[in-house]
């Protein structure tokens, strides 16, 4: 099943950034390449202008292109089909919609120049560093061979895959391991590219200086590290420590050292809107997951498809996971009932549980950790053909 998140953004009114800074005389800008961050699931509210970059660029398929399904039965028209929609990526010359992004990005920075000059809020959600991991060819490492070997990898390591080795039923090579790592590296690599791209547009409209930039992603990526791979069965730092850079008029130069939450991005927006400096709290630094197993393949949970599962084994797919930060320590707690804390300053690999040790701090984390109530859902079929196929191909479905 799918969250419908329409209901519950339309009803924050003003508490919605892009609605909050629309009704403040800004002009709005959104782009995403990620179809579970757009209009299906109401996340284009408040903006005057919303782009889906994710229809102007297919994911690569790295097996048979006899494979790719197309309506047409004939062995001629399928590759004709295949060969149209990936070749682009698969040869190094295309990529998952940044480049549409920055161009729709123009655009919207000329017309609002053209007009009135209102003050402006853009929002960019690229997905270039996301499986599967086809880097531009000029920015994956080791040459055309050490890519036709990286392209290999990561045909062999599907979204599937991936969860049987998180889930400890599946073991990866060093070689593999290490061309996954090379392979994400590089759109890292092209990501970072993109985003001076960015910054040279809008210096060369004249508008930089005057522009706050705010740099996150929303998970980071397990690569090998806890028997994981991929950003499902995990609430470790490789996935959760992501970087956050906001640079710009009106925000305090140096670094800062407390945990935060992505959550105090929007006070802070809304505080330099309104020319004020607005810190985040650190007891915002909370992290939800809702489980594996919400995660649904041709109506198929994860535990039905793979089938042969522990009790275990089920258990962790099954797990609705958070966790809280207060200082150097790091509280999780399942659904299922599994806590453990963390003195990520001691231990940053997060090998060791200190509750026992510190008791006072695991009884405060722990009253932070909400309901576990689930929220209104949506069926997938709900969703159009093309949203339901983009998001099987990035492992979501």
């Amino acid at each position: 099943q799918i969250c419908s998140t329409r209901p519950v953004i339309e009803g924050l009114a003003d508490g919605w950034l892009p609605e909050h800074l629309r009704r403040a005389g800004y002009a709005t800008f959104g782009c995403s390449a990620n179809p579970w961050i757009g209009p299906a699931l109401g996340f284009n509210h408040g903006f005057e202008a919303f782009h889906e970059s994710w229809r102007h660029a297919k994911l690569p398929k790295l097996g048979s292109p006899l494979e790719v399904r197309t309506g047409n039965d004939s062995t001629l028209g399928r590759y004709a089909k295949a060969a149209r929609v990936h070749a682009r990526r698969i040869t190094g010359r295309g990529d998952g919609g940044a480049e549409f992004s920055l161009d729709a990005l123009g655009r919207f920075l000329d017309a609002n120049a053209r007009g009135d000059r209102r003050p402006f809020f853009a929002f960019l959600n690229l997905m270039e560093p996301h499986a599967p991991y086809v880097p531009p060819a000029s920015f994956a490492a080791g040459g055309a061979r050490r890519r036709l070997e990286g392209l290999s990898a990561v045909r062999r390591w599907t979204a599937d895959r991936m969860i049987l080795f998180s889930l400890g039923r599946d073991e990866i090579s060093a070689a593999d391991l290490a061309l996954l790592r090379e392979m994400y590296e590089g759109e890292i690599r092209y990501c970072d590219r993109v985003l001076a791209r960015t910054l040279e547009a809008l210096e060369a409209r004249g508008v930089l200086d005057e522009t706050v930039i705010a740099v996150t992603s929303d998970h980071g990526e397990s690569l090998g590290e806890h028997h994981k791979l991929s950003h499902v069965l995990s609430m470790h730092e490789p996935l959760l420590h992501v970087p956050l850079v906001v640079a710009g008029p009106g925000v305090p130069p140096g670094a800062e050292e407390a945990v935060t939450g992505l959550l105090s991005l929007a006070p802070m927006f809304a505080g330099l809107a309104a020319d004020r400096w607005a810190a985040s709290a650190p007891e915002s630094a909370v992290a939800e997951y809702e489980s594996a197993s919400n995660q649904v393949s041709a109506g198929q949970r994860i535990e039905e498809r793979f089938g042969g599962l522990s009790e275990e084994q089920r258990a962790m797919v099954r797990s609705r996971w958070v966790a809280a930060y207060e200082g150097r320590f790091k509280y999780l707690a399942s659904s299922e009932g599994d806590e453990a804390l963390y003195d990520l300053a001691a231990d940053p690999q997060e090998t060791r549980d200190v509750r026992a040790e510190h008791p006072a701090v695991t009884a405060r984390l722990a009253a932070r950790r909400g309901s576990w109530a689930g929220a209104e859902k949506t069926p997938a079929e709900a969703l159009d053909e093309e949203i339901v196929s983009h998001l099987q191909g990035l492992g979501y479905l």
